[in-house]
Protein backbone atom coordinates (compact mmCIF):
# COMPACT_ATOMS: atom_id res chain seq x y z
CA UNK A 1 0.00 0.00 0.00
CA UNK A 2 2.84 2.38 0.89
CA UNK A 3 4.61 1.64 -2.39
CA UNK A 4 1.41 2.24 -4.30
CA UNK A 5 0.75 5.47 -2.44
CA UNK A 6 4.33 6.60 -3.00
CA UNK A 7 4.11 5.82 -6.71
CA UNK A 8 0.85 7.75 -7.00
CA UNK A 9 2.34 10.70 -5.09
CA UNK A 10 5.40 10.69 -7.36
CA UNK A 11 3.23 10.70 -10.45
CA UNK A 12 1.14 13.55 -9.05
CA UNK A 13 4.27 15.51 -8.17
CA UNK A 14 5.79 15.01 -11.62
CA UNK A 15 2.61 16.02 -13.44
CA UNK A 16 1.41 18.82 -11.13
CA UNK A 17 4.71 20.61 -10.54
CA UNK A 18 4.90 21.99 -14.12
CA UNK A 19 1.22 22.98 -13.97
CA UNK A 20 1.64 24.83 -10.66
CA UNK A 21 4.91 26.40 -11.84
CA UNK A 22 3.41 27.69 -15.09
CA UNK A 23 0.25 28.70 -13.21
CA UNK A 24 2.38 30.92 -10.97
CA UNK A 25 4.17 32.35 -14.00
CA UNK A 26 0.82 33.14 -15.64
CA UNK A 27 -0.47 34.81 -12.46
CA UNK A 28 2.69 36.91 -12.16
CA UNK A 29 2.71 37.87 -15.84
CA UNK A 30 -1.01 38.64 -16.03
CA UNK A 31 -0.90 40.55 -12.76
CA UNK A 32 2.00 42.66 -13.97
CA UNK A 33 0.34 43.34 -17.31
CA UNK A 34 -2.92 44.23 -15.57
CA UNK A 35 -1.07 46.49 -13.15
CA UNK A 36 0.67 48.30 -16.00
CA UNK A 37 -2.59 48.60 -17.90
CA UNK A 38 -4.45 50.03 -14.89
CA UNK A 39 -1.57 52.42 -14.14
CA UNK A 40 -1.72 53.60 -17.74
CA UNK A 41 -5.47 54.10 -17.54
CA UNK A 42 -5.08 55.95 -14.25
CA UNK A 43 -2.42 58.14 -15.85
CA UNK A 44 -4.73 59.04 -18.76
CA UNK A 45 -7.63 59.67 -16.37
CA UNK A 46 -5.57 61.92 -14.12
CA UNK A 47 -4.20 63.78 -17.11
CA UNK A 48 -7.75 64.49 -18.28
CA UNK A 49 -8.80 65.50 -14.76
CA UNK A 50 -5.81 67.81 -14.36
CA UNK A 51 -6.43 69.46 -17.73
CA UNK A 52 -10.15 69.77 -16.98
CA UNK A 53 -9.41 71.34 -13.60
CA UNK A 54 -6.95 73.75 -15.26
CA UNK A 55 -9.50 74.67 -17.90
CA UNK A 56 -12.22 75.34 -15.31
CA UNK A 57 -9.77 77.26 -13.14
CA UNK A 58 -8.60 79.51 -15.98
CA UNK A 59 -12.15 80.07 -17.16
CA UNK A 60 -13.46 81.02 -13.70
CA UNK A 61 -10.35 82.96 -12.71
CA UNK A 62 -8.95 84.67 -15.82
CA UNK A 63 -6.12 87.12 -15.49
CA UNK A 64 -2.93 87.40 -13.54
CA UNK A 65 -2.08 86.53 -9.95
CA UNK A 66 -1.84 89.39 -7.48
CA UNK A 67 -2.19 90.00 -3.76
CA UNK A 68 -5.25 91.86 -2.47
CA UNK A 69 -4.07 95.11 -0.92
CA UNK A 70 -6.53 95.05 1.94
CA UNK A 71 -6.56 91.37 2.91
CA UNK A 72 -3.19 90.26 1.50
CA UNK A 73 -4.98 87.24 0.02
CA UNK A 74 -3.94 85.75 -3.30
CA UNK A 75 -6.20 86.69 -6.16
CA UNK A 76 -6.37 85.88 -9.82
CA UNK A 77 -8.20 88.11 -12.22
CA UNK A 78 -9.70 90.02 -9.39
CA UNK A 79 -11.09 86.93 -7.63
CA UNK A 80 -9.77 85.18 -4.55
CA UNK A 81 -8.30 81.86 -5.63
CA UNK A 82 -9.63 80.00 -2.58
CA UNK A 83 -13.11 80.40 -4.09
CA UNK A 84 -12.08 77.69 -6.57
CA UNK A 85 -12.28 75.11 -3.81
CA UNK A 86 -16.04 74.73 -4.36
CA UNK A 87 -15.49 73.84 -8.01
CA UNK A 88 -12.79 71.30 -7.18
CA UNK A 89 -14.76 69.73 -4.33
CA UNK A 90 -17.64 69.19 -6.75
CA UNK A 91 -15.26 67.72 -9.30
CA UNK A 92 -13.90 65.37 -6.60
CA UNK A 93 -17.42 64.17 -5.80
CA UNK A 94 -17.97 63.34 -9.46
CA UNK A 95 -14.61 61.75 -10.30
CA UNK A 96 -13.10 60.77 -6.94
CA UNK A 97 -10.00 62.74 -7.89
CA UNK A 98 -8.24 65.17 -5.57
CA UNK A 99 -7.37 68.54 -7.12
CA UNK A 100 -4.73 71.03 -6.02
CA UNK A 101 -3.70 74.45 -7.42
CA UNK A 102 -0.18 75.64 -6.73
CA UNK A 103 1.02 79.20 -6.86
CA UNK A 104 4.63 78.55 -7.69
CA UNK A 105 5.32 75.59 -5.33
CA UNK A 106 2.76 76.53 -2.63
CA UNK A 107 -0.66 74.92 -2.40
CA UNK A 108 -3.26 77.65 -2.52
CA UNK A 109 -6.36 75.54 -3.25
CA UNK A 110 -6.70 71.78 -2.53
CA UNK A 111 -9.24 69.08 -1.79
CA UNK A 112 -6.67 67.10 0.25
CA UNK A 113 -7.32 67.42 3.96
CA UNK A 114 -5.29 66.69 7.07
CA UNK A 115 -6.28 64.60 10.07
CA UNK A 116 -8.34 67.57 11.36
CA UNK A 117 -10.24 67.67 8.05
CA UNK A 118 -8.69 70.98 7.05
CA UNK A 119 -7.30 71.64 3.52
CA UNK A 120 -3.51 71.45 3.54
CA UNK A 121 -3.10 74.86 1.86
CA UNK A 122 0.20 76.62 2.41
CA UNK A 123 2.24 73.43 2.15
CA UNK A 124 4.91 73.04 -0.50
CA UNK A 125 5.32 70.63 -3.39
CA UNK A 126 8.16 68.10 -3.34
CA UNK A 127 11.50 69.46 -4.54
CA UNK A 128 11.64 66.90 -7.36
CA UNK A 129 8.20 67.95 -8.65
CA UNK A 130 9.07 71.64 -8.37
CA UNK A 131 12.17 71.09 -10.48
CA UNK A 132 10.63 68.76 -13.12
CA UNK A 133 7.27 70.52 -13.59
CA UNK A 134 7.58 74.12 -12.42
CA UNK A 135 11.10 74.87 -13.52
CA UNK A 136 11.28 72.61 -16.60
CA UNK A 137 7.67 73.49 -17.60
CA UNK A 138 6.74 69.88 -18.43
CA UNK A 139 3.60 67.88 -17.59
CA UNK A 140 4.49 64.86 -15.44
CA UNK A 141 2.86 61.66 -14.15
CA UNK A 142 4.05 60.10 -10.89
CA UNK A 143 3.10 56.63 -9.68
CA UNK A 144 4.19 57.26 -6.10
CA UNK A 145 3.92 60.73 -4.62
CA UNK A 146 3.69 61.12 -0.84
CA UNK A 147 1.38 63.95 0.22
CA UNK A 148 0.32 64.46 3.81
CA UNK A 149 1.74 61.01 4.70
CA UNK A 150 -0.35 59.29 2.03
CA UNK A 151 0.78 57.91 -1.31
CA UNK A 152 -0.85 59.14 -4.51
CA UNK A 153 -0.85 58.50 -8.21
CA UNK A 154 -0.58 62.08 -9.51
CA UNK A 155 -0.47 64.18 -12.62
CA UNK A 156 0.88 67.75 -12.71
CA UNK A 157 0.24 70.46 -15.33
CA UNK A 158 2.11 73.81 -15.39
CA UNK A 159 0.11 77.11 -15.16
CA UNK A 160 1.31 80.00 -17.34
CA UNK A 161 0.69 83.74 -17.14
CA UNK A 162 0.10 86.04 -20.11
CA UNK A 163 3.85 86.31 -20.63
CA UNK A 164 4.16 82.52 -20.85
CA UNK A 165 5.96 82.33 -17.53
CA UNK A 166 5.26 79.25 -15.41
CA UNK A 167 3.65 80.65 -12.27
CA UNK A 168 2.15 77.50 -10.77
CA UNK A 169 0.80 73.97 -11.21
CA UNK A 170 -2.43 71.99 -11.15
CA UNK A 171 -2.38 68.59 -9.48
CA UNK A 172 -4.86 65.73 -10.02
CA UNK A 173 -4.37 62.62 -7.92
CA UNK A 174 -5.86 59.39 -6.68
CA UNK A 175 -4.85 57.51 -3.56
CA UNK A 176 -2.45 54.62 -4.19
CA UNK A 177 -4.73 52.46 -2.04
CA UNK A 178 -7.57 53.11 -4.47
CA UNK A 179 -5.43 52.19 -7.48
CA UNK A 180 -4.06 49.10 -5.75
CA UNK A 181 -7.66 48.13 -5.00
CA UNK A 182 -8.43 48.34 -8.73
CA UNK A 183 -5.40 46.15 -9.49
CA UNK A 184 -6.38 43.64 -6.80
CA UNK A 185 -9.96 43.62 -8.04
CA UNK A 186 -8.71 42.77 -11.51
CA UNK A 187 -6.23 40.16 -10.31
CA UNK A 188 -8.64 38.19 -8.11
CA UNK A 189 -10.67 36.78 -11.06
CA UNK A 190 -7.43 35.77 -12.82
CA UNK A 191 -6.13 34.00 -9.71
CA UNK A 192 -9.54 32.39 -9.17
CA UNK A 193 -9.66 31.06 -12.72
CA UNK A 194 -6.11 29.72 -12.53
CA UNK A 195 -6.73 28.13 -9.12
CA UNK A 196 -9.90 26.53 -10.47
CA UNK A 197 -7.95 25.27 -13.50
CA UNK A 198 -5.21 23.87 -11.23
CA UNK A 199 -7.79 22.18 -9.00
CA UNK A 200 -9.46 20.69 -12.06
CA UNK A 201 -6.07 19.48 -13.31
CA UNK A 202 -5.32 18.03 -9.85
CA UNK A 203 -8.58 16.11 -9.97
CA UNK A 204 -7.94 14.92 -13.52
CA UNK A 205 -4.32 14.05 -12.82
CA UNK A 206 -5.24 12.31 -9.58
CA UNK A 207 -7.77 10.19 -11.43
CA UNK A 208 -5.30 9.50 -14.24
CA UNK A 209 -2.38 8.86 -11.87
CA UNK A 210 -4.55 6.43 -9.87
CA UNK A 211 -5.23 4.41 -13.01
CA UNK A 212 -1.63 4.76 -14.08
CA UNK A 213 -0.24 3.70 -10.70
CA UNK A 214 -2.64 0.73 -10.57
CA UNK A 215 -1.43 -0.39 -13.99
CA UNK A 216 2.22 0.09 -13.01
CA UNK A 217 1.66 -1.73 -9.72
CA UNK A 218 -0.06 -4.60 -11.55
CA UNK A 219 2.91 -4.89 -13.92
CA UNK A 220 5.33 -4.71 -10.98
CA UNK A 221 3.47 -7.45 -9.08
CA UNK A 222 3.26 -9.57 -12.20
CA UNK A 223 7.00 -9.27 -12.87
CA UNK A 224 7.76 -10.00 -9.20
CA UNK A 225 5.77 -13.23 -9.42
CA UNK A 226 7.53 -14.20 -12.64
CA UNK A 227 10.88 -13.41 -11.00
CA UNK A 228 9.94 -15.76 -8.14
CA UNK A 229 9.21 -18.51 -10.68
CA UNK A 230 5.42 -18.22 -10.77
CA UNK A 231 4.92 -18.67 -14.50
CA UNK A 232 1.21 -19.21 -14.01
CA UNK A 233 0.74 -15.59 -12.88
CA UNK A 234 -1.68 -13.53 -14.96
CA UNK A 235 -1.75 -9.85 -15.83
CA UNK A 236 -5.21 -8.30 -15.85
CA UNK A 237 -6.91 -7.30 -19.09
CA UNK A 238 -7.19 -3.76 -17.71
CA UNK A 239 -3.45 -3.42 -18.37
CA UNK A 240 -3.08 -5.49 -21.52
CA UNK A 241 -6.01 -3.79 -23.29
CA UNK A 242 -4.67 -0.28 -22.65
CA UNK A 243 -3.88 1.59 -25.87
CA UNK A 244 -0.88 3.46 -24.45
CA UNK A 245 2.73 2.57 -23.70
CA UNK A 246 1.75 0.77 -20.49
CA UNK A 247 -0.42 -1.56 -22.53
CA UNK A 248 2.58 -2.31 -24.75
CA UNK A 249 4.76 -2.89 -21.67
CA UNK A 250 2.12 -5.23 -20.25
CA UNK A 251 1.97 -7.22 -23.48
CA UNK A 252 5.76 -7.39 -23.61
CA UNK A 253 5.82 -8.60 -19.99
CA UNK A 254 3.35 -11.39 -20.81
CA UNK A 255 5.40 -12.36 -23.87
CA UNK A 256 8.54 -12.34 -21.73
CA UNK A 257 6.77 -14.57 -19.21
CA UNK A 258 5.86 -17.03 -21.97
CA UNK A 259 9.44 -17.03 -23.26
CA UNK A 260 10.88 -17.54 -19.79
CA UNK A 261 8.35 -20.25 -19.09
CA UNK A 262 9.37 -21.95 -22.31
CA UNK A 263 13.04 -21.73 -21.34
CA UNK A 264 12.52 -22.88 -17.75
CA UNK A 265 9.82 -25.50 -18.23
CA UNK A 266 10.59 -26.94 -21.65
CA UNK A 267 13.42 -29.01 -23.01
CA UNK A 268 14.94 -26.93 -25.84
CA UNK A 269 15.52 -29.90 -28.16
CA UNK A 270 12.22 -31.74 -27.93
CA UNK A 271 9.85 -29.00 -26.74
CA UNK A 272 8.57 -31.30 -23.96
CA UNK A 273 8.51 -30.34 -20.28
CA UNK A 274 11.90 -30.89 -18.65
CA UNK A 275 12.69 -33.22 -15.74
CA UNK A 276 11.92 -30.57 -13.10
CA UNK A 277 8.44 -30.04 -14.43
CA UNK A 278 7.98 -33.77 -14.90
CA UNK A 279 8.31 -34.09 -11.12
CA UNK A 280 5.96 -31.11 -10.73
CA UNK A 281 3.24 -32.89 -12.71
CA UNK A 282 3.64 -35.97 -10.55
CA UNK A 283 3.14 -33.79 -7.45
CA UNK A 284 0.13 -32.18 -9.12
CA UNK A 285 -1.38 -35.59 -9.85
CA UNK A 286 -0.77 -36.66 -6.25
CA UNK A 287 -2.47 -33.49 -4.95
CA UNK A 288 -5.53 -34.08 -7.12
CA UNK A 289 -5.65 -37.68 -6.02
CA UNK A 290 -5.57 -36.52 -2.41
CA UNK A 291 -8.29 -33.94 -2.94
CA UNK A 292 -10.64 -35.76 -5.31
CA UNK A 293 -9.67 -39.42 -4.84
CA UNK A 294 -8.61 -39.80 -8.49
CA UNK A 295 -6.28 -42.56 -9.66
CA UNK A 296 -3.13 -41.60 -11.52
CA UNK A 297 -0.36 -43.46 -13.32
CA UNK A 298 3.30 -42.81 -14.01
CA UNK A 299 5.25 -44.31 -16.91
CA UNK A 300 8.88 -44.19 -17.98
CA UNK A 301 9.62 -44.70 -21.68
CA UNK A 302 13.02 -45.37 -23.27
CA UNK A 303 13.91 -45.38 -26.97
CA UNK A 304 15.30 -48.80 -27.91
CA UNK A 305 18.84 -48.94 -29.30
CA UNK A 306 19.05 -45.17 -29.40
CA UNK A 307 22.87 -45.23 -29.39
CA UNK A 308 22.93 -46.86 -32.81
CA UNK A 309 21.21 -43.84 -34.39
CA UNK A 310 23.96 -41.57 -33.10
CA UNK A 311 26.76 -43.98 -33.96
CA UNK A 312 25.47 -45.03 -37.38
CA UNK A 313 23.83 -41.87 -38.68
CA UNK A 314 25.24 -39.09 -36.50
CA UNK A 315 23.92 -36.88 -33.74
CA UNK A 316 21.67 -34.95 -36.10
CA UNK A 317 19.80 -38.15 -36.75
CA UNK A 318 19.67 -38.89 -33.00
CA UNK A 319 18.21 -35.42 -32.38
CA UNK A 320 15.62 -36.00 -35.09
CA UNK A 321 14.61 -39.31 -33.51
CA UNK A 322 14.19 -37.59 -30.11
CA UNK A 323 12.04 -34.85 -31.65
CA UNK A 324 9.85 -37.26 -33.61
CA UNK A 325 9.23 -39.53 -30.62
CA UNK A 326 8.59 -36.51 -28.42
CA UNK A 327 6.00 -35.20 -30.90
CA UNK A 328 4.16 -38.56 -30.76
CA UNK A 329 4.25 -38.65 -26.95
CA UNK A 330 3.05 -35.07 -26.64
CA UNK A 331 0.23 -35.61 -29.14
CA UNK A 332 -0.86 -38.83 -27.45
CA UNK A 333 -0.95 -37.24 -23.98
CA UNK A 334 -3.13 -34.28 -24.92
CA UNK A 335 -6.24 -34.12 -22.73
CA UNK A 336 -4.87 -37.17 -20.88
CA UNK A 337 -1.86 -35.88 -18.98
CA UNK A 338 1.70 -34.66 -19.47
CA UNK A 339 4.84 -35.88 -21.17
CA UNK A 340 8.33 -34.70 -20.18
CA UNK A 341 11.88 -35.50 -21.15
CA UNK A 342 13.35 -37.33 -18.20
CA UNK A 343 16.91 -37.42 -19.49
CA UNK A 344 18.78 -38.64 -22.56
CA UNK A 345 16.37 -40.85 -24.47
CA UNK A 346 14.05 -41.39 -21.49
CA UNK A 347 10.61 -39.82 -21.07
CA UNK A 348 8.19 -39.53 -18.16
CA UNK A 349 4.42 -39.74 -18.64
CA UNK A 350 1.87 -38.71 -15.98
CA UNK A 351 -1.86 -39.25 -16.57
CA UNK A 352 -5.15 -40.20 -14.93
CA UNK A 353 -7.39 -43.15 -15.69
CA UNK A 354 -10.19 -44.91 -13.86
CA UNK A 355 -8.55 -48.33 -13.91
CA UNK A 356 -5.27 -50.11 -14.52
CA UNK A 357 -6.73 -51.74 -17.61
CA UNK A 358 -7.49 -48.37 -19.24
CA UNK A 359 -4.06 -47.07 -18.24
CA UNK A 360 -2.41 -50.12 -19.81
CA UNK A 361 -4.38 -49.60 -23.00
CA UNK A 362 -3.20 -45.98 -23.08
CA UNK A 363 0.53 -46.75 -22.84
CA UNK A 364 0.23 -49.65 -25.34
CA UNK A 365 -1.49 -47.32 -27.76
CA UNK A 366 1.40 -44.87 -27.44
CA UNK A 367 3.97 -47.62 -27.97
CA UNK A 368 2.08 -48.76 -31.10
CA UNK A 369 2.09 -45.22 -32.54
CA UNK A 370 5.84 -44.98 -32.08
CA UNK A 371 6.34 -48.43 -33.57
CA UNK A 372 4.24 -47.58 -36.62
CA UNK A 373 5.86 -44.22 -37.24
CA UNK A 374 8.50 -43.82 -39.98
CA UNK A 375 11.33 -41.32 -39.61
CA UNK A 376 12.79 -39.92 -42.80
CA UNK A 377 16.44 -38.96 -42.63
CA UNK A 378 18.63 -38.16 -45.64
CA UNK A 379 16.57 -40.35 -47.94
CA UNK A 380 16.34 -43.25 -45.52
CA UNK A 381 13.31 -44.56 -43.68
CA UNK A 382 14.02 -45.40 -40.08
CA UNK A 383 11.88 -47.27 -37.59
CA UNK A 384 11.91 -46.73 -33.84
CA UNK A 385 10.53 -48.72 -30.91
CA UNK A 386 10.23 -47.87 -27.24
CA UNK A 387 10.10 -49.83 -24.02
CA UNK A 388 7.81 -48.57 -21.26
CA UNK A 389 7.41 -49.28 -17.57
CA UNK A 390 4.22 -48.09 -15.89
CA UNK A 391 3.05 -48.05 -12.27
CA UNK A 392 -0.10 -46.86 -10.56
CA UNK A 393 0.65 -43.89 -8.34
CA UNK A 394 0.16 -43.90 -4.60
CA UNK A 395 -0.38 -40.50 -2.98
CA UNK A 396 0.99 -41.83 0.30
CA UNK A 397 4.39 -42.69 -1.19
CA UNK A 398 7.29 -40.36 -2.03
CA UNK A 399 7.67 -39.44 -5.70
CA UNK A 400 11.06 -41.15 -5.86
CA UNK A 401 9.50 -44.45 -4.78
CA UNK A 402 6.79 -44.26 -7.45
CA UNK A 403 9.27 -43.44 -10.22
CA UNK A 404 11.66 -46.12 -8.95
CA UNK A 405 8.97 -48.81 -9.42
CA UNK A 406 8.24 -47.49 -12.94
CA UNK A 407 11.98 -47.58 -13.66
CA UNK A 408 12.18 -51.19 -12.45
CA UNK A 409 9.33 -52.10 -14.78
CA UNK A 410 11.13 -50.32 -17.64
CA UNK A 411 14.37 -52.24 -17.08
CA UNK A 412 12.45 -55.45 -16.82
CA UNK A 413 11.03 -54.78 -20.26
CA UNK A 414 14.48 -54.02 -21.64
CA UNK A 415 15.82 -57.21 -20.14
CA UNK A 416 13.00 -59.18 -21.76
CA UNK A 417 13.87 -57.99 -25.26
CA UNK A 418 12.67 -54.35 -25.42
CA UNK A 419 9.80 -53.05 -27.60
CA UNK A 420 7.19 -53.78 -24.92
CA UNK A 421 5.17 -52.31 -22.03
CA UNK A 422 5.49 -53.57 -18.44
CA UNK A 423 2.80 -52.46 -15.97
CA UNK A 424 2.90 -52.82 -12.19
CA UNK A 425 0.80 -52.01 -9.14
CA UNK A 426 3.01 -50.60 -6.40
CA UNK A 427 0.97 -52.02 -3.55
CA UNK A 428 1.11 -55.63 -4.74
CA UNK A 429 4.30 -55.33 -6.78
CA UNK A 430 2.57 -57.42 -9.45
CA UNK A 431 3.21 -57.42 -13.20
CA UNK A 432 0.20 -57.31 -15.57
Amino acid sequence: MKKKSGLRSSLLAVTLFPIIFFGILIVVYCSNQLRLSIHHEVELGLKNQAQTALYLYEKQFPGEYHLDAETSELCKGGKKVDAASEIFEELKKISGTDITVFYKDIRVVTTIRDEKNKPIVGTKALTKIKKEVLEEKVERFYANTTINNEDYFSYYCPIYDSSNNCVGMVFAGKSSKYVQGLVLKGIIPIISIILFAIMAMVFIMRHYSNKLSKALQAIRNFLSKVEMGDFGATLGEGVILRKDELGQIGKSAVQMQASLRELVEKDPLTGLYNRHYGEFWVKQAMAEAEEHGLRFFVALADIDFFKKFNDQYGHDCGDLVLREVSRILEGSMKRRGYASRWGGEEFLLVFQENSMKLAEECVNEIADRVREHTIHYEGQELKVTITMGMVEGDRKLPIDEIIKVADQALYEGKGNGRNQVVCRMKELNLQF
